[in-house]
């Protein structure tokens, strides 16, 4: 006999003004540190987001204008933030923020809606002191212990916490659509609804949306799976609906020509993001079943258990539900957060590369989920217990808002008392330290100077990674995606060369090398851009993370030839050696003899021993000194190298196959001393005064 379906999403009237409050305190104290803490890194994710959001928020049309890495809807569902505080890199990060929070603050309420033995008026309290054990109290405690805390309210890298907060946000429509669909027995409304809500999500972003839908159907099934003929009706509905709604948005962002986002989305990342991405080590990578437990080997102990945990009780309550042993709506709407959650964290994994930081967004589900399942065996064996407890929720409750609000105040006051940035920048909307500012005068200047001659604002600069000076100085990208990264696919990496490569922009940006370990793996990674740069460009100035340079007047310094050879190829290695007279960048091209394997397990790295890895591997990039290149008949690669030490890189690939036959050839292009150049504002002064 299944449990009554009680499950609600409303929290009352001064439930939900408690949270709404508690948030927007939260928000607001986070907002006030932001002034002052805003990260100035360019390799941020938040710069990643204002591109999209400042694109979105333009009108532009998504697909050729630009593309969005980071999905769409859920980039529109930062806009109104994003608008309302100024469409500054503040605004779009405020924005981040706030939908972050209010995924947290969803999830909290659904998990603890979702618990049995918490009484439905005391679910708000409930839910509070979540949010502090989660958010506040478990952070500071693993500070102190040591072990890595999942859970956070930092929107990190790509927003990956506000992808795993998808179903949370869409399970109220569930409760409520398919609760009506069984009450009413009328598949149309409730099915077409709940798909123009899926439809959404399905573009949330790649590795959240198909698994929310999947998920969606499971939860339809699973509530519905006694009566066949409303659950085929309804499957009929929600399938069109989610059609309806996915078509119509993307048209609509798209200007009615979805094809290149398409492209770009389903060929171009999904192709390329297996392979470019680090780490490069061959436990990152599945092949097949054998390389599943990779996933809990890589992940931190809390992540690993909660995954762990979750897919056992996820299966453990489907069973459940198709032996009608838990209420339609309420048996189903777990399995379906669940599996959408699951999903979110294995889908990027499975696609790319293994990664720790994927699965947290799994940990409070997961450490909640035995509650969840095992709800009528709490509340039978410990009544008296949940009684006492019961007793004093709102004290507990106060002591968590306060604690939570205290942090947030202490981190504040920390951050205004230390602070070394005295300059309000309006067009970051922040502010910034005195010699940042100096910085992004100079840009301006440089931008009015451009303006003066006419130079169009998407022909003016191009940014390895778009960056504060980008944003200071009011240009647009000549790009379509805001950083060299995510020039993914062979087309759009020959498009982003090709700008520097024919000349067609006034200026670029590209990181500075003692600024970010990352460098040297992108520079290698897209060695054939950098190249184009050299030749064309030159460097005139650097601020602490970025080196500008303008287009050449005189003609670059030829390369000098070097020896490469091929040595014997032993297993499945082939080791290229070069032999330079000159200190430099020796350039690579190498010529594979076919036929030779491709696939995923023919994903192809590069182990470098150069003078560039005799010094300490702190502060370089991930899994130094291997990157991946694309497995192709021929290779572009650099190295550095030195005269009387040879410069070797060894070719692997994942699945230890042999590579077979190849020749070589290599020069040697001069160093530049971007540690020798002036700084920003000074340079920028020289070029200026200069005449250009």
């Amino acid at each position: 006999m299944s449990m009554p379906d009680r499950l609600s999403v409303r929290p009352g009237v001064r439930g939900g003004l408690v949270l709404a409050l508690l948030a927007a305190t939260i928000l607001a104290l986070r907002g006030g540190a932001l002034l002052y803490e805003h990260s100035l890194n360019s390799l941020d994710g938040a710069m990643q987001t204002w591109f999209a959001l400042h694109h979105f928020a333009a009108g532009d049309r998504l697909g050729s204008a630009f593309q969005s890495y980071l999905g769409i809807t859920m980039v529109l569902s930062l806009l109104p933030v994003f608008a309302a505080l100024g469409q500054t890199l503040f605004a779009s990060t405020m924005a981040a923020y706030a939908m972050v929070t209010a995924g947290a603050f969803a999830a909290a309420w659904a998990v603890v809606g979702m618990i049995r033995a918490v009484p439905a008026r005391q679910r708000w309290q409930a839910a509070v002191v979540l949010l502090f054990a989660f958010y506040y109290a478990g952070p500071m405690a693993a500070g102190v212990a040591g072990p890595a805390w999942p859970a956070t309210l930092d929107p990190g890298v790509s927003l990956r916490p506000l992808r795993g907060f998808l179903p949370f946000l869409v399970l109220p429509f569930y409760l409520v659509l398919v609760r009506a669909v069984l009450r009413e027995g009328r598949a149309l409304p409730g099915g077409l609804l709940l798909g123009l809500v899926a439809g959404a999500g399905l573009l949330w972003s790649n590795d959240a949306g198909i698994p929310l839908v999947i998920a969606l159907t499971a939860g339809l099934a699973l509530a519905l799976h006694h009566r066949p003929g409303l659950l085929a009706r309804t499957l009929a509905a929600f399938g069109a609906g989610t059609a309806a709604s996915a078509g119509a948005i993307l048209l609509a962002v798209t200007h009615g020509a979805p094809g290149p986002w398409v492209a770009y989305n389903f060929r171009d990342v999904a192709g390329d993001q297996f392979w470019f991405f680090a780490p490069w080590e061959r436990s990152t990578r599945i092949l097949g079943p054998a390389d599943l437990p990779n996933i809990l080997r890589h992940a931190d102990p809390l992540s690993a258990a909660s995954l762990v945990v979750l897919a056992a009780c996820v299966l453990w309550a489907a069973l459940q539900r198709l032996r009608a042993r838990s209420a339609p709506v309420r048996g189903s709407a777990f399995v379906f957060v669940g599996a959408s959650v699951l999903g979110t964290a294995l889908v990027p994994q499975l696609g790319g590369h293994v990664g720790p930081e994927y699965n947290p967004i799994t940990f409070v589900l997961g450490a909640c989920a035995p509650l969840i399942v095992g709800g009528r065996a709490l509340l039978r064996r410990d009544k008296p217990w949940l009684r006492r407890a019961a007793a004093g929720p709102g004290l507990i409750a106060g002591l968590a808002a306060l604690g939570m609000i205290g942090i947030e105040a202490v981190h504040l006051a920390t951050v205004w008392s230390a602070t070394d940035r005295t300059v309000y920048d309006p067009a970051l909307g922040f502010h910034v330290t005195p010699a940042e500012a100096r910085d992004l005068a100079a840009m301006r200047r440089l931008n009015a100077a451009w303006e003066a001659e006419g130079v169009p604002a998407d022909r003016r600069l191009l940014s390895v990674y778009t960056s504060t000076l980008d944003i200071a100085a009011g240009v647009e990208s000549p790009a379509a995606v805001g950083s060299l990264i995510h020039a993914l696919g062979p087309r759009n990496r020959a498009a982003f060369t090709a700008l520097v490569a024919e000349r067609k922009v006034a200026a670029v940006t590209t990181i500075a090398p003692d600024s970010s370990g990352w460098e040297g793996w992108l520079l290698r990674a897209d060695w054939p851009f950098f190249r184009a740069l050299r030749t064309n460009y030159t460097p005139i100035a650097r601020s602490r993370q970025q080196v500008l340079w303008v287009r050449r007047e005189v003609a670059a310094p030829r390369p000098s030839p070097a020896k490469c050879r091929v040595l014997t190829p032993t297993g499945g290695t082939l080791v290229l050696e070069v032999d330079a007279p000159a200190a430099g960048l020796a350039a690579l091209t190498v010529t594979r003899r076919p036929p030779f394997a491709t696939g995923r397990g023919a994903m192809l790295t590069v182990t470098e021993a150069s003078p560039d890895t005799l010094g300490p591997a702190e502060d370089r990039w991930t899994d130094f000194p291997r990157y991946a290149v694309r497995n192709a008949a021929t290779l572009a690669l650099v190295a550095p190298v030195e005269p009387g030490t040879p410069t070797r890189l060894t070719l692997e690939q994942l699945d230890g196959a042999a590579l077979g036959a190849a020749t070589c050839t290599a020069e040697v292009h001069p160093a530049i001393a971007f540690a020798a150049l002036p700084p920003l504002a000074e340079g920028i002064a020289r070029y200026l005064e200069a005449g250009r």
